[in-house]
């Protein structure tokens, strides 16, 4: 596999990766992945 193969995976991988960033975003999820990541990491934070 060469270099100009690597950057083309790697750019639709990035597209992708934007995509679903933007249904996230789109359908609300984006809030209930950030009060899941509060609910795990707040003990750790509270601890230390």
């Amino acid at each position: 596999m060469d270099q100009s193969e690597k950057r083309v995976i790697a750019s639709l991988l990035l597209l992708l990766g934007l995509t679903l960033l933007a249904i996230g975003l789109n359908t609300g999820q984006i809030e209930m992945i950030m009060r899941l990541l509060k609910e795990t990491f707040g003990p750790a934070i509270a601890g230390s």
